[in-house]
Parts: C-alpha cells; structure tokens; sequence
C-alpha cells in the first residue's frame, strides 16, 4: 500500500525554509541601541496628557489651550533641559487641524519625573476634540 505523503513533504520543505530564513535574520550582527549619546526622543516619556480648552479672556476671544502633562526621564546617566515639545490637535474625526510648539525650561535628571501643569499655547479652535504632545528635542547632557 502506497502513502500519498507529497503535501507533507511540501510543507515540511517550506517550514525548514522558513525557519533557516528566520534564523538568518537572527545573526549576531544585530543592531543595539546607541546609548553612548543623548537622545532625547528616545530617553524623555511623555505621560498622564491632558488637555482642555481654557477660559476666554476678553468678549469674543477664543479660549486658550491648556495642557497638564508628565515628562518622565528613562536615561540612568543623561539629563536633560531645553525640552522642545509639540502639541497636535484633532477634530472629532481625528484630522490634524492644528499644533503649536513650546520649550519647557525645565532640568529633568536622570530618571525622574516633572509634572507640567495649564501650560497655555494659544488660542483653541472650536472644532478641536483632543491634543497630543510629542517630544522633539532636548539638551542632554551625562552627569559626572
């Protein structure tokens, strides 16, 4: 009797293949993160966002945009100032309709973290449903 074994050898064929190609990929050439230089997108963890449209000043102004936020320092050796940050802003679709950037000029050691609290930016468009911050750049520098 004759065992029609020609699908299970394909596929035992293409998972060896597959598994060789993985592993190839898996060399010892592999990339590690530089950690030898600040990197202020890569070390500065932005949290705990919240944003609000502020009061109106005068009749007829628009409201400000207010953000409370936490920078949090993951670095063990590099601190950081000079925090260029960007605010996004979205309508109820979430389409970009807006942004704003600011410095905060604040030291952040290593890791630690700073709360900022009703940081204005400007006037609020109506229309805006939520904001985003992101970190841009920052001086970093290793302590001794």
């Amino acid at each position: 009797m004759r065992m029609n074994s020609g699908p299970s050898i394909y596929k035992a064929v293409i998972f060896g293949i597959l598994l060789v190609s993985t592993l190839a990929c898996q060399s010892g050439n592999q990339k590690v993160a530089d950690t030898d230089t600040p990197n202020a997108v890569r070390d500065l963890l932005i949290d705990r966002i919240f944003w609000k449209p502020g009061p109106t000043g005068k009749a007829g102004e628009a409201p400000l945009n207010l953000h409370r936020f936490t920078i949090t320092n993951t670095s063990p050796k590099y601190s950081y100032n000079k925090i260029a940050v960007r605010f996004d802003y979205y309508d109820r679709a979430h389409h970009k309709i807006d942004s704003a950037k600011q410095t905060v000029e604040r030291t952040l050691e290593p890791r630690a973290a700073i709360s900022i609290g009703e940081l204005p930016t400007g006037p609020a468009k109506p229309e805006t449903t939520s904001a985003t911050v992101t970190v841009l750049t920052a001086v970093g520098k290793v302590l001794p």
